[in-house]
């Protein structure tokens, strides 16, 4: 969960500085999106990662993106069920429902590799 929030933090900075160029790096992050790190993290992505781990790297990348997006796809439709409104709000061309963002697929499957690596490390402390 924290690795989810930090990332996020982390990206949301970045993207202040790049478009806003917004040099204090501020970034964010929702405590509603706290439980789809959580559950995401503990049940969804640490088995698939312990059974897809021997698969080629582009295919592993490109499922973790996919089981991202549809993550933030039933996360987001819940939260407008629940409390109105999506937790994010993507806007533009190629979103879909304002729940997913098709360019963001990239970021997802890295982000997927990259919680590998960290995730791997922790299992040998």
């Amino acid at each position: 969960m924290m690795v989810g929030a930090t990332g996020e933090v982390i990206y949301t900075a970045i993207k202040t500085l790049i478009y806003k160029r917004d040099l204090r790096l501020q970034g964010y992050t929702q405590l509603w999106v706290l439980p789809l790190y959580a559950l995401g993290g503990i049940f969804i992505f640490e088995p698939l990662h312990l059974a897809i781990a021997g698969w080629n790297i582009l295919l592993r990348f490109t499922v973790y993106a996919l089981v991202i997006f549809a993550l933030e796809f039933i996360f987001g439709f819940l939260g407008k069920k629940i409390i109105g409104q999506c937790p994010w709000k993507y806007k533009g061309r190629w979103n879909i429902g304002g729940y997913i963002d098709l360019p963001h697929f990239p970021f997802w499957g890295a982000a997927g590799l990259v919680f590998e690596l960290i995730h791997n490390y922790l299992l040998t402390l």
